[in-house]
């Protein structure tokens, strides 16, 4: 009967894709507004996207609409003016929080950063806040965790040993950075971070529904953020410039506007805000390669690439249940802005279709996830039925599925936060088993072993971990803490 059932449902499951992965170049509606409008209801329907989402051209708002609940259990509608946590995207507003001060004479770029935080360590001294604003300062990596708060980055910085390497060598992208910059924001103002960019960013800008939450005065009208598998994943951040800004579509439209447009710092100092990192500091490895935008580099606290004799800048946030991204197109001036309390949702596909759109081009619908797949057939049929499904299914290449590394190590982590530990160790194996040249599957099979109390079996796939990146002194420093728990016994 399992066999029975599990058939069933991929045969379900195939026959849904398929339509969801069809290119679409005829669509029942005309006209751009009517093709993403037509776009953006498959994705809702396919149970993808919940949030709003906002189209801009040439100073014309030609889209705007938003779908599903805010709050699920309360039905309250997802709206137009509906607040959701933008994570990473808090970044340009803490940049230009910066680019401000600076303006004012109250800081310089290549100021380190130990004239404000005397205390941090002394092998921070080389750290400047073009390091910060840039990513390549050296400054301690972390993972957040529910209510996180600036005093809670700053201890790790306190703690802090050595830098990962000599600052500007290299890009590394590290929240601490932005924290810290929001910290230097309210100590040279006199302000809370969110009193500063009210003042100077929001309030200006006609930004009603932005702010920046902050411990003891959390954000209770906010959305509430989901997992694409139906789960509560809804937590508050109070990390400040890193990623604690809650907004909407259109306030990120007035945002980009108004950056577009040179309303809070001169043309100068913006446009080296909009100079790629690597050429201003001359320094080729802080080029990246990306599979949409091409090389790509860091300003201050955007993404920022050369393409069609314009610029793409843009950025994404994501964390607890919640994804949002913002982007502008100079040909065209393109602006697109999308918010979703449903984390994992499609955004970088759903932009591509829209980009399409706008260009006359077909589009494709984003591919589903076969990690939801995966969940739903766990819940069905049992984990080892499921990973067992998996695998065929993984095996027969179907294109109408999302076959990915990060989207397996991202459910196992749900699973594991959940208390179902068998049962993420079992998902990280199968990660393992189909990408056994990466390090990082080794890494997060090691937590499952670890939060099953197996530090034989952690310690055996930190070493597997190890010999694909003999360099990661993370690693080494693992291994040896395991080791020293077997020579205690």
């Amino acid at each position: 009967m399992r066999h029975f059932s599990i058939s069933v449902s991929c045969i379900i499951a195939i026959a849904f894709l398929f339509y969801g992965r069809k290119i679409l170049s005829k669509p029942k509606q005309a006209g751009q507004a009517g093709r993403i409008d037509s776009l953006m209801n498959a994705v809702y329907q396919h149970g993808q996207f919940t949030g709003a989402v906002l189209v801009a051209s040439r100073d014309k708002i030609i889209y705007e609409k938003a779908f599903g609940f805010a709050d699920r259990e309360r039905q309250r509608p997802f709206t137009l003016d509906t607040r959701e946590y933008i994570g990473s995207i808090s970044k340009q507003m803490t940049a230009m929080g910066i680019m401000i001060l600076h303006d004012r004479g109250k800081l310089r770029y290549d100021q380190p950063v130990r004239d404000f935080f005397p205390e941090l360590p002394a092998c921070m001294q080389p750290v400047t806040i073009r390091n910060l604003l840039y990513h390549t300062s050296g400054l301690a990596v972390f993972d957040d965790f529910p209510n996180m708060t600036e005093q809670d980055v700053f201890k790790i910085l306190l703690t802090q040993k050595e830098l990962h390497f000599p600052p500007g060598e290299k890009f590394e992208y590290c929240n601490a950075g932005y924290s810290l910059l929001g910290m230097l924001i309210e100590k040279i103002s006199g302000q809370t971070l969110n009193g500063f960019l009210q003042a100077n960013l929001f309030a200006p800008l006609g930004m009603r529904h932005t702010l920046v939450t902050g411990n003891g005065h959390p954000d209770t009208a906010r959305a509430i953020g989901y997992t694409l598998f139906g789960a509560i994943n809804n937590y508050d951040t109070y990390m400040g410039g890193n990623a604690s800004v809650v907004s909407t579509v259109g306030d990120l439209y007035l945002w980009d506007e108004a950056m577009a447009k040179h309303r809070l710092v001169s043309r100068k100092t913006q446009a080296e805000a909009l100079t790629p990192s690597s050429k201003v500091t001359g320094n080729r490895a802080l080029v990246l390669k990306d599979p949409m935008f091409g090389d790509k580099s860091y300003g201050f606290g955007l993404w920022l690439a050369s393409r069609d004799g314009g610029q793409d800048t843009w950025h994404d946030g994501a964390f607890s249940g919640y994804a949002a991204y913002n982007e502008r197109i100079t040909p065209g001036e393109t602006v697109i802005a999308e918010v979703s309390n449903l984390r994992g949702a499609p955004l970088y596909e759903i932009r591509q279709a829209i980009v399409n759109i706008l260009k006359g081009r077909p589009y494709v619908l984003p591919k589903l996830s076969s990690a939801v797949w995966l969940d739903k057939t766990i819940k069905s049929s049992g984990v080892d039925s499921a990973v067992s499904a998996y695998l065929r299914l993984y095996q027969s290449g179907d294109p109408d599925y999302e076959f990915s590394e990060a989207a397996l190590n991202s459910y196992g982590y749900i699973l594991l936060r959940a208390g179902r530990v068998q049962e993420a160790i079992k998902v990280f194996q199968l990660n393992a088993s189909l990408y056994p040249n990466s390090f990082n599957v080794y890494d997060s099979l090691a937590d499952g072993y670890e939060k099953a109390g197996d530090k034989a079996a952690a310690l055996a796939t930190c070493k597997k971990a190890l010999a694909i990146d003999p360099k990661s002194t993370y690693m080494q420093q693992r291994i040896a803490s395991l080791e020293k728990h077997f020579q205690h016994q």
